[in-house]
């Protein structure tokens, strides 16, 4: 029985570390307003993982990508990714942090 609740709570943890976006605009329930994959067609396979910072325009505000959770290398993806993470838009509000804290992680994929 141990071993079944043992195991549970690992698929658990693992599962919320999946994740592709976290962070206080997760645990303040601030909703995505636009329609945006976080799966990208690149020249490389990977994930890109980046801290950013939403204003109360809903607007990303402040992007800086995490090199310690990142799987690729190559500089011209890291740029494509971030423009494309820099489009996304979340639920106005000023009952929000001024500087809304976030992660969002990107999966590029080569296409087919």
């Amino acid at each position: 029985m141990k071993s079944i609740i043992g195991a549970l709570a690992s698929f658990l943890f693992t599962l919320t570390s999946w994740s592709q976006l976290s962070g206080d605009v997760v645990d303040d329930k601030r909703k995505m307003t636009s329609d945006k994959s976080f799966v990208l067609e690149g020249n490389h396979n990977g994930k890109i993982a980046f801290n950013i910072s939403v204003n109360a325009k809903g607007e990303i505000s402040g992007i800086k990508i995490l090199e310690g959770e990142t799987t690729i290398k190559s500089t011209p993806s890291k740029i494509k990714a971030r423009n494309y993470v820099s489009k996304f838009k979340f639920e106005p509000g000023t009952w929000f942090p001024k500087h809304h804290q976030g992660k969002i992680v990107i999966t590029m994929v080569e296409p087919k």
